[in-house]
């Protein structure tokens, strides 16, 4: 198996725009894949499935019945996607992404307008806000059930009670093993230049940065 590559950020996808084809003649398959490398922005080629070629692709997105005969490489099949679309990144991204690297980060950034970052191996998977700390507890339970080794959860502790409550509530709540930090705020303060009207995105900025930020642990 070829090298995976490890990029820092979506900048990475452009690597794989011909190690990536999407081979099916069934229209709600090739839909869904092409949604789902769409929001990934990964490039990929079309092909019909009887023209692929054994190992010609660092992955191949078909369904059951159009998998060719004897394809040794990287598949994924329409029928196994969960319908979760974080959760159908991640599986893509997993056969992607350097393997030695397996360790899912979200950063969090408390506040009325609470910003979330998830890094995935390295990838910058999203990056958003929740209007509540109930729903921020709500998302970060849902990117937990993603599968990797190494699991974090970055808090930012500029708003000490609101830092306090989504450690407590992240930890009651999720199963499993994952670490919780508490992270010093300072640095982030660059992405404050954002106008006012455009606070979700200056939370969500200071989130990616808090999830790159070593912290101390919460026990």
């Amino acid at each position: 198996m070829r090298q995976r590559p490890s990029p820092g950020s979506r900048s990475g996808a452009e690597h794989w725009d011909r190690e990536v084809i999407v081979a099916t003649v069934n229209g709600r398959a090739y839909f869904d894949f092409v949604q789902l490398l769409g929001g990934l922005g990964i490039r990929y080629r079309s092909k019909l499935p009887w023209e692929v070629s054994p190992d010609e692709a660092r992955l191949l997105l078909t369904t059951e019945s159009e998998l060719p005969g004897g394809y040794g490489g990287d598949v994924v099949l329409h029928e196994r996607l969960s319908g979760s679309r974080l959760l159908d990144s991640s599986k893509v991204l997993s056969f992607l992404l350097d393997s030695r690297r397996d360790n899912l980060v979200v950063g969090m950034d408390p506040g009325k307008n609470t910003g979330i970052a998830c890094l995935y191996r390295g990838y910058n998977l999203f990056a958003t806000t929740c209007d509540s700390l109930e729903r921020a507890v709500d998302l970060v339970s849902a990117v937990l059930q993603v599968e990797s080794k190494d699991k974090l959860v970055r808090i930012g502790k500029g708003d000490g009670p609101r830092a306090l409550y989504l450690a407590k509530n992240i930890r009651a709540r999720c199963p499993g093993p994952f670490r919780i930090e508490i992270v010093d705020e300072r640095g982030t303060t660059k992405t404050m230049r954002a106008p006012i009207h455009q606070h979700g995105r200056r939370d969500a900025s200071s989130a990616l940065i808090i999830a790159r930020k070593s912290g101390v642990e919460y026990y």
